[in-house]
């Protein structure tokens, strides 16, 4: 099922060339499976992206794995009342 946000304000959206291109391909997206797939390669592109500049941020030596694991394990919620 395709899953929607309610927008409770209305605003105008000025989408780049290239949102509008992506935008454009996905009205060749005909089912929910077609549409997890695509969602599923982006997410691993943007993983990846992440990755590999962490990658470059260890080797340069700003930070280090221990950093990682710890950022990874840290609880940051917003607190409610």
């Amino acid at each position: 099922m395709w899953r929607y946000q309610k927008a409770t304000i209305m605003e105008t959206t000025v989408f780049t060339p290239a949102q509008q291109r992506i935008l454009q391909m996905m009205s060749y997206v005909k089912s929910d499976e077609e549409f997890a797939d695509i969602e599923d390669l982006l997410s691993n592109y943007f993983a990846k992206k992440v990755d590999d500049e962490l990658d470059a941020l260890c080797e340069e030596g700003q930070i280090t794995p221990a950093v990682i694991e710890q950022w990874g394990n840290e609880h940051m919620r917003t607190p409610y009342k």
